[in-house]
C-alpha cells in the first residue's frame, strides 16, 4: 500500500499544473472559473462545454490539503467558488447545458456537472457555499430530474448522484430522487456490468462505480453496495495474467479505469483492493495507461476520480486476489476467458464484437483488432459490438457468424456545424437521438460481407479459422486498433499499435470465398 500510495500522489502531483492551466484564474476575466481552454483561452469554441466543470475536484483537492502545499486560502477557494458560478453561468433558461454543441442541452453534462458541484458543495463551509448563486443551480437540477438516459448508464448513475446530492442541498426534493435509482439498479446486468449502448464497459463501469459511491454516502441505500460488489467481482475476473483488462474487448472502446469508486469499496472489499494494486500499480510510470488520456478527459473526470481517491488510501483493506477460475463464459456479454493450466496467460473472446481475440501474457499481449473490408465508398468491419452475431459455443470452440457492418468516417466542416446549430436551435435535445443513431448505433447497418470466426482455445494455444463470402471488387485487410464506433473517450495511444498482432499484415481479395487461418502456441 505505500508504494501505491506513493506512486498516485506522484501522478497527481506531476499532473495537477496540466489541470489547472484548464481553467481561467483571473478574477476579472467574465469566464472567470471556466475550464474549457478552447473557449476562453484560445477562442476556437464560442460556447463553453460544461462537462469540463469537473475540474473543480482537483481544486477542491488542493483547498483540502490533499495536493500542494504553501497555497493562500483565500486564492484558492476562491477559484472553487469561481468553478461552480462558472458552472451556474452556463445553465440556461430551460435548466440545460452544452457539450458538444450550442442548444445541445446535453444530458451528461448536466449529470456530470451537477454532480460534480453537488459533491464539493456538500463538503464546504459555510462561508464559501454563500457566495454561490444557487439559482442556476437549482433550474440545472430540476432539467436534469426530468431527462432518462436509458442506453449509457454511467450517465445515468452520474445523474442519480447528482440529484441526490442536490435533495440534499434542498435544490430539488428526495421524492425526485426515487425513480432514477429504481431504474439503474434494476438494469445492472446479472453479471454485475450496466448496459453501455449494448454491453459491458470497463472505462464506464468504474465512472458508474464513483457515482454510486457518493450516492451512497448522502442516501445509504444499501442497493449501491451491493451494486459496486457485484461490479468489483465482474472485473476481477477479467484481470489478464499480465494484470490487465482486456480493454479492446469494450462495448465502447475506452482504454482506462479510474480508481475513486474501487478504493472506496477496498475499504470493506479486499478484491476491490487487490483490483486497485493491480491496476494502478506503477501509476507514476509514463507508461502507465493514465497517462496516455488527451487534456478532455484528464481534466473531465479521471484526473478527478485519481485524486478524490488520495484521501481514501489508507484505509484500504488489505488484497484479495479472487478465487482461480481456468474458464469463464458469461453469457450475457459473451465473454470467453480461458487460463492456460501454469496460469502464465490468458485468451479473450468476444463473441458480441465480432469474435476479437486478446492473449494476456507476462511478456506482452497478443491482440487482434478484426477485420475491415473496403468496395469502392464503401467500409465495413468486423470489429463491432453487437447482438446480431450468431454465436455457437462448444467445449474448446466458439463460432461467431454474421455480416460486417457498414461504417464510415465523420468529417467537420463549417457547413456542417452550421447545419448543426440551426437543428440543434430548432430540434433541441431531440436531435441528440439522431445523430447518436448516425455516430455510435448504425442499427440496421450490419449488411456487408457475410463473415464466419471460429477460435480454439486449448492449452497448447490459440487457433482462428475466418472466412469470407465472395464480394466481387472488395478487399479485406486486417483492421488497426482504432474503433469505428464514435465514443469520446476512446483510441487513447496505446503501443499495441506498433506491436505485431495476431493477424499477419496482408490484403485478401474477395472475388471468391476465401478462408485466412491465425495461430498462436504457447512455446
Amino acid at each position: 500500500m505505500p508504494d501505491l500510495s506513493i506512486q498516485l500522489h506522484r501522478y497527481a502531483n506531476a499532473q495537477l499544473r496540466r489541470v489547472l492551466t484548464q481553467m481561467d484564474r483571473d478574477p476579472n476575466s467574465p469566464t472567470f472559473g471556466c475550464f474549457d481552454r478552447n473557449y476562453w483561452h484560445y477562442k476556437i469554441r464560442d460556447f463553453p462545454s460544461s462537462i469540463l466543470q469537473q475540474g473543480v475536484f482537483a481544486i477542491d483537492a488542493v483547498r483540502q490539503g490533499d495536493l500542494l502545499a504553501d497555497v493562500q486560502p483565500e486564492t484558492i477557494e476562491s477559484w472553487c467558488v469561481a468553478a461552480v458560478n462558472a458552472l451556474g453561468r452556463q445553465v440556461d433558461r430551460s435548466g440545460g447545458v452544452d457539450e458538444y454543441y450550442p442548444f445541445e442541452r446535453s444530458y451528461p453534462a448536466a449529470a456530470f456537472g451537477l454532480y460534480a458541484a453537488g459533491r464539493v458543495l456538500t463538503q464546504w463551509p459555510l462561508h464559501l457555499r454563500d457566495s454561490i448563486d444557487w439559482q442556476p443551480l437549482k433550474r440545472l437540477a430540476e432539467h436534469l430530474a426530468d431527462r432518462v438516459e436509458s442506453k449509457a448508464m454511467n450517465q445515468q448513475a452520474a445523474g442519480l448522484a447528482g440529484l441526490a446530492l442536490a435533495a440534499k442541498l434542498s435544490l430539488i426534493s428526495p421524492e425526485q430522487v426515487k425513480p432514477h435509482a429504481d431504474r439503474l439498479f434494476a438494469s445492472q446486468h446479472p453479471e454485475g456490468w450496466f448496459y453501455e449502448y449494448g454491453g459491458p464497459d470497463f472505462g464506464y463501469l468504474a465512472v458508474t462505480l464513483d457515482a454510486l459511491t457518493d450516492y451512497y454516502d448522502v442516501t445509504q441505500d444499501d442497493r449501491a453496495i451491493e451494486a459496486i460488489d457485484r461490479a468489483v467481482t465482474f472485473l476481477s475476473r477479467l484481470v489478464g495474467a499480465d494484470g490487465k483488462l482486456p480493454s479492446t474487448l469494450n462495448c465502447r472502446n475506452t482504454d482506462y479505469v479510474v480508481p475513486y469508486g474501487l478504493v472506496r469499496a477496498a475499504a470493506r472489499n479486499p478484491i476491490a483492493s487487490w483490483l486497485v494494486e493491480t491496476l494502478f500499480a506503477n501509476a507514476d510510470e509514463p507508461q502507465h495507461f493514465l497517462w496516455a488520456t488527451d487534456d478532455r478527459y484528464h481534466c473531465h473526470y479521471i484526473y478527478a476520480s485519481v485524486v478524490r481517491a488520495l484521501p481514501h488510501l489508507e484505509k484500504m483493506l488489505p488484497p484479495q486476489a479472487p478465487s482461480p477460475e481456468s474458464e469463464i463464459w458469461l453469457e450475457g456479454c459473451g465473454y470467453w476467458i480461458f487460463w492456460n493450466p501454469a496460469r502464465t496467460w490468458t485468451a479473450y473472446v468476444a463473441a458480441k464484437k465480432g469474435g476479437l481475440v486478446r492473449i494476456h501474457r507476462q511478456e506482452g499481449a497478443i491482440v487482434d483488432f478484426g477485420w475491415r473490408i473496403r468496395s469502392g465508398k464503401n467500409l465495413w468491419t468486423s470489429n463491432w459490438w453487437s447482438d446480431e452475431w450468431k454465436l455457437d459455443r462448444s467445449a474448446d470452440t466458439i463460432r461467431i457468424s454474421g455480416a460486417c457492418q457498414a461504417s464510415k468516417f465523420h468529417i467537420s466542416t463549417p457547413l456542417k456545424h452550421g447545419l448543426l446549430r440551426i437543428l440543434a436551435k430548432l430540434l433541441g435535445d431531440r436531435l441528440i437521438p439522431l445523430l447518436k443513431q448516425q455516430m455510435i448505433f448504425r442499427t440496421g447497418q450490419a449488411q456487408g460481407v457475410p463473415f464466419d470466426r471460429t477460435v480454439q482455445i486449448s492449452a497448447d494455444g490459440v487457433e482462428v479459422i475466418d472466412r469470407f463470402a465472395a464480394s466481387p471488387n472488395s478487399t479485406a485487410t486486417p483492421s488497426p486498433r482504432q474503433n469505428l464506433r464514435h465514443v469520446a473517450s476512446a483510441d487513447s495511444f496505446s503501443l499495441e499499435e506498433l506491436q505485431p498482432a495476431l493477424i499477419a499484415p496482408a490484403s485478401y481479395q474477395l472475388n471468391q470465398a476465401i478462408e485466412v487461418r491465425s495461430s498462436w502456441r504457447n512455446s
